[in-house]
Parts: structure tokens; sequence; C-alpha cells
């Protein structure tokens, strides 16, 4: 069945006031909004909010092994937040949806599949007249969205299904957040990573710390706060941003030094909870890469892992959800696997799956990796040079190196590529080899 993919990589559901992201972060999301041409398939039309090259469209269709000619890109009028996003007036602009409808009828399409399904999807796909053929359109419909993507609704109900998750708080006051970071984190010596309700890849994180030197893996930077004057005058600082300028509580965790991060994906249907699979988080120190699947497969725990994470989702399908879920986790330095957030919408390795499932196909998780590299800087001419040095993705090995994100953005650096090899070593020897080749062509440059 046909589908319309909306690639919003960034809503005001998600992320809080549009306004506040950069604009070389808008210029990336615009590029990355890419990686949702690994869903398509023929009869399918997608919604970009930058038009990518010829080429790359034709590069991903023939790996995907569907006919380019039957599916269509389009990308809306540039809207109040610039080119990289598909804000609202750009998705909903008036002569974009009557262009876009005579498209949807034209394919035969019959539902939307968007990266975040929020309100204006509902709208979208009302006036579109998809919401009665989208499962779980109801509840998404009444802000189940948002609801689902909000840091402070997943500790209550993890608490409720009673799911292993690090120590912690919502705050919906300063003072509530002050006295528990240092009453129960600070004062015994642990630090304490602060998390804004909405926002996505560590880029909504703070890690305060009684004692320099901690790392903020996950997490935009380290505060240190060795008393209680020092955390008080932090708090003064930053909670106009921590709480979205007051409209939203603040998630406090303790914090993990020398963790592991690890993710999982589930498909929520009218049939039920299916595992999509599993990774480890690449941190740098936010997110820029996977690893899949995930390394620490073997740990004593794993298993009560993916079994709690079902657990979540068994309670967020009773809800209404349909959809794609992702449970993150860590591993502690005690080998203890601690859930600390859920996200409610397409993720950033649903691309992957999908390159695992169609490309490299039942070899893929058993006797394949893959791993994946983010904000790299690709020379126009980077799938010949893949050909031509060998790396290149071959579908007779079903290993090498995929342009998962082609680079065509204004200042460089935000392409992606994600490599298939038959263990993590071999995938490590690629990377390196792909690192040679991209000093190689810099050099050249």
């Amino acid at each position: 069945m046909a589908k319309l993919i909306v690639s919003n990589q960034r809503t005001e559901e998600m992320v809080g006031d549009l306004q506040i992201l950069s604009p070389e972060y808008r210029e990336y999301l615009g590029n990355q909004a890419q990686r949702m041409t690994w869903s398509l398939l023929e009869g399918d039309v997608l919604v970009l909010p930058v038009q990518p090259s010829e080429r790359f469209l034709d590069y991903v269709t023939g790996l995907l092994n569907i006919d380019r000619e039957t599916v269509e890109v389009v990308v809306p009028p540039t809207g109040s937040y610039g080119a990289g996003l598909l804000s609202r007036d750009r998705l909903l602009n008036e002569e974009f949806l009557q262009e876009l409808q005579r498209i949807v009828t034209a394919h035969g399409i019959r539902e939307i599949f968007p990266f975040h399904f929020d309100t204006t999807i509902a709208s979208m796909a009302k006036l579109l007249g998809l919401d009665t053929l989208t499962p779980g359109f109801g509840f998404l419909d009444q802000g189940g969205g948002k609801l689902l993507n909000s840091k402070a609704a997943f500790r209550a109900l993890a608490a409720g299904c009673g799911v292993s998750v690090p120590e912690g708080r919502v705050c919906a006051s300063q003072d509530e957040a002050e006295e528990y970071v240092w009453g129960h984190l600070l004062s015994r010596g642990l630090p304490a990573i602060l998390k804004q309700d909405y926002h996505v890849a560590g880029f909504g994180n703070e890690v305060v710390s009684p004692v320099p030197g901690v790392e903020p893996v996950g997490a935009l930077r380290t505060v240190v706060a060795a008393d209680r004057e020092e955390l008080s005058k932090y708090f003064a600082e930053r909670w106009y941003w921590l709480t979205d300028a007051g409209r939203s509580p603040v998630v406090v965790e303790r914090y993990f030094t020398d963790s592991l991060p690890l993710c999982s994906e589930f498909h929520l249907t009218g049939r039920g909870v299916e595992l999509a699979g599993h990774g480890a988080m690449r941190m740098e120190p936010v997110l820029n890469g996977h690893i899949w699947p995930a390394p620490a497969t073997g740990l004593t725990g794993f298993d009560g892992f993916l079994g709690e994470a079902h657990a979540l989702c068994s309670a967020i399908h009773a809800m209404g959800y349909r959809g794609t879920v992702s449970v993150d986790a860590i591993v502690t330095p005690g080998r203890r696997i601690l859930i600390n957030e859920f996200n409610c919408r397409v993720s950033g390795s649903t691309h992957a799956y999908h390159i695992g499932e169609r490309i490299v196909g039942p070899m893929f998780p058993d006797e394949r990796v893959l791993v994946e590299q983010r904000r790299c800087t690709f020379p126009p001419s980077i799938l010949e040079r893949l050909t031509d040095s060998g790396l290149a993705y071959d579908p007779v090995s079903r290993t090498g190196v995929l342009v998962t994100v082609e680079d065509n953005s204004a200042s460089g650096g935000y392409g992606e590529y994600c490599i298939a090899a038959e263990s993590t070593e071999h995938a490590e020897r690629l990377e390196r080899a792909l690192a040679g080749l991209l000093a190689q062509t810099g050099r050249a440059a």
C-alpha cells in the first residue's frame, strides 16, 4: 500500500521553540532528512525540506531495488524557520497542499508516515483524506504523539510498569529540582544529568557534577557545582532553558560515567508489539552514529532489558499508539542495564533497519553488523570513489560502504554513511580505509 512519507525531523512538540535551533543546526537537519528515502517503496511519495540530487535518489532506489519512476519527492515552499525544517507553515501551505492532494490521488496513497506524528501532521492527514486510513490516528490526533515523546511521561509510565531506570525525579519547580539534585545526588558525590522534557539526541541535556573531570556523554556540557551555592547559581541561570521558558518540567537522573548507551526499536501494529532490532550509540559527546546489533547482547541482563522494553511498549500499545517506538538504555560500569528514555516516532535507527532487512537481507543481524557515522564531509564524487576503491557496498558479499545521507549542504560536513561488515573488526578495517580515502580526497581538493 502506497504511503505519504513526511521527513519532519524536528517539530515544536519534539524540541519546543524551533527558533532556538541555530541556522547551522537547521541546515544539518535539512540534510539529515534524507534518511527517510530508505523507507521508500514503489508508489510512495516523500516530502523533504530540501530537494536531494537526482543522483542520490537513483542510488537509493537502485539499492532498494525499486523503480525510481514510481516514487515522487516533493519540497514545500520555504517557511519562517528556513529551508531545513518542515515547519507547520510549510506543510500546511495552501498551494502546496493542493498540489500534494493531486499527487496523493495519482499515486493512490492510503496512509501517512511521518518522522514525528504531531498536530501538524494530524491536520495534514485530515486535509488530504488520510486520517481514517492511518493506523492509530485517533490517539495521535488527540496529542498522543507529544504525550509519548515527553521524558516526564516516560518516567511515570516506566514506574508504573516497574522497569529498571536510573534513580531520579520529575521536577516542576526550581526549588524542587535544586533540593533533589543536591540532597540525593551531589551531596553523595554523584553527578546528575538534567534533561529538557522535549528534545532529542542529547541536545537538551546537561550534566552537573560535584567534581571536575566528568565527561558529558549524551549531553552538551558538564557544569561543576561543588557546593549548594554554586548549584543555586546554576539553576538561576539555566532554569529558563531547562524548562523551555517555564512550559515543561525538568527530568533529573543520576548520571553514570563510563556507561554504554543502548537502543532498541519496536513496531506497534494492530497485531501487537514486534522487536525491530537493537544497537549501541556512538556518542561524540552527543549521538553521532550507531552500531547494530548491540555489542552488549552477551550481558547477563540483556534479555531482561529487551523484556522490560517490550513491557513498556505493550503499555504504550494499550494506550492506542501505533507506529515505531525506540527504547534507550545505558549499561552502567556495574553492568546493570537501566532504561532511561523512549521516543514514539521514527528514530535515528529506523533507516538502518530498512537497510538491514531490504538490502543486506537475512544475513543481518546474525552474520552482518552495521556501523554508522554522521557529520561527514563527502566530495561530490564520493559514489564513484567508493566504487573505484572497492569500498562501495557489494550485493554479492553483502559488505561495504553505503552513503545514507548525501553531503549536499553549503557548509559541508553533514553527510552520513553506513558500513555493512562481517564483524565489528571487519567494520573497523573498512572504516579506516574509508577515512584514508576521504583524507586523500581532501588533499586532492
